[in-house]
């Protein structure tokens, strides 16, 4: 089953700056159920301490990705990665790191999250929906687009871009299984209620 709700870590601002392996502690106890790792400059060490430090909750369910690296995600047993436009195809993916790992594609139109789908993607993220701060100067694509791109994928799509609680209703809506949140999540006060909150928002999409 795919996860409904996922955190992306985006560094400093994700986190707000505190420990990164502390706020997904906290997100994972209030209902995050995958994480894609983008720390693009940790060392080795830093990948290989967190991998450690989350062992037992991937023992609970939690699903932990490595953004674009391959070589860490076999490396450490991690449950997959996270690809895009810049990195390996997801069939090169797929035959490096076997039939069970978790695929997902950042896709930006929809003939990208097609072929995404058709290479054996396990989900692909659409974004940017809504504006969003990790994406400054983005154009903000929308529930209609979403649903309009989602009609022509039969692969589960999360939403991403400018996340909150109030907006999953809407797309949903439009078709999205699930949703991508950074600074909603990493950044909120406290990360555990936030994600108790979209759990929430989600669980009431589910009984309509």
């Amino acid at each position: 089953m795919i996860p409904r709700l996922c955190y992306w870590t985006d560094g400093e601002r994700g986190r707000a700056g505190r420990d990164q392996v502390d706020v997904i502690e906290r997100l994972a106890r209030g209902g995050v159920e995958l994480v894609v790792l983008r720390e693009r400059d940790w060392s080795a060490k830093q990948w290989s301490d967190c991998a450690e430090r989350l062992t037992k909750l991937r023992a609970q369910g939690l699903r932990v990705l490595a953004s674009r690296r391959l070589d860490l995600a076999r490396a450490l047993e991690l449950d997959g990665v996270q690809l895009g436009a810049e990195s390996v195809g997801v069939a090169e993916a797929r035959a490096f790191l076997g039939p069970r790992a978790c695929i997902g594609y950042s896709a930006h139109d929809p003939a990208e999250a097609r072929r995404a789908a058709d290479a054996g993607a396990s989900y692909v993220t659409l974004s940017p929906i809504f504006a969003t701060a990790s994406k400054p100067g983005a154009e903000a694509r929308g529930c209609a687009w979403l649903a309009a791109a989602r009609a022509q994928l039969s692969t589960p799509v999360l939403a991403l871009g400018g996340m909150t609680p109030a907006r999953v209703a809407e797309v949903r809506a439009a078709g999205a299984w699930g949703v991508v949140a950074i600074s909603a999540l990493g950044a909120a006060p406290d990360p555990e209620a936030a994600a108790r909150e979209f759990r929430r928002a989600l669980a009431d999409e589910e009984r309509t």
